[in-house]
């Protein structure tokens, strides 16, 4: 009696639990999907202005974002802001890239991006202040000199002589020639010049790197010409012809080096003059 007691206590058990697992197994059969809803996609615009111009520097952004949920401003300076519509201060004239970000709530973004030019409205490009070479001093020094020495008559420091009718004239050119002029006292340097030679147009140089140091280990390029500003003609105007060059700078450098990679194919280098000046007189 007891076995068969037993045996239906089991049947019985047996079959509540099917009758659990079939219940559970119809909910889940009928359970609900909620469907996600995917937001608008983000749109992202922006515009500038200066609003006084004598506070050049000072720029106001506009932004018009829609469909975002978080925004970020590169101003180019290594400053950023999530301000809508932020005004930014830069502390130099230059050219900055600015970006604008926006993303949405489900990872999406917009970006809009701008190169703005700070320009000092003052700043004339035809003008350029004091040589520091003449007015500061130091010592002027070549990779490569020419073969009867600096103070030869067209040794290296005929480059630095402030003569337009002298030149520095080095023969064997490999496209490493370095000149280092090393200032008294630290300057920021913004702009410098350069005359071509009176002869012989394919001893020009081509491509160049003006270069700065603290401390005449470690140079950083400042300003890069890779097109020989001189006609190609070997008479006329364009021998012993100076030109003019700025750059945005704002470090006093000890150091400038004027790096010369190539000229117009010659084996020989020339230049008359070279000189390192402040930016505006």
């Amino acid at each position: 009696m007891k076995s068969n007691m037993k045996r239906l206590f089991n049947i019985c058990a047996l079959l509540l639990l099917i009758v659990v697992l079939t219940v559970k197994c119809k909910n889940s059969d009928t359970e609900e999907v909620v469907p996600v809803v995917e937001e608008p996609k983000p749109l992202v615009a922006f515009d500038y202005k200066i609003p006084d111009p004598a506070k050049y520097q000072e720029v106001q952004f506009t932004a018009d974002p829609k469909n975002y949920k978080t925004l970020l401003w590169q101003f180019g300076d290594d400053s950023t802001s999530v301000e809508v519509s932020p005004k930014h201060v830069y502390r130099f004239p230059g050219t900055y890239r600015v970006i604008l970000t926006i993303r949405n709530g489900q990872g999406y973004s917009a970006t809009k991006e701008i190169n703005l030019k700070v320009v000092d409205p003052n700043f004339d490009p035809t003008k350029y202040g004091e040589n520091y070479m003449k007015t500061i001093g130091g010592k002027f020094s070549v990779n490569l000199e020419a073969g009867a020495g600096p103070n030869s008559a067209e040794g290296s420091s005929k480059l630095v002589d402030q003569d337009i009718n002298t030149k520095f004239l080095q023969a064997g050119f490999d496209g490493t020639q370095r000149c280092t002029f090393e200032l008294n006292t630290p300057q920021v340097v913004g702009a410098y010049t350069m005359t071509s030679g009176n002869d012989a147009a394919d001893r020009d140089p081509r491509y160049w790197i003006l270069q700065g140091s603290l401390d005449g280990i470690q140079f950083t390029d400042l300003h890069t010409v890779t097109v020989c500003p001189w006609a190609n003609e070997n008479s006329g105007v364009s021998r012993k012809q100076t030109k003019l060059f700025h750059f945005d700078n704002y470090i006093a450098y000890k150091f400038y080096r004027l790096y010369i990679k190539s000229n117009r194919g010659s084996r020989i280098f020339q230049l008359a003059e070279w000189t390192i000046n402040k930016k505006q007189p």
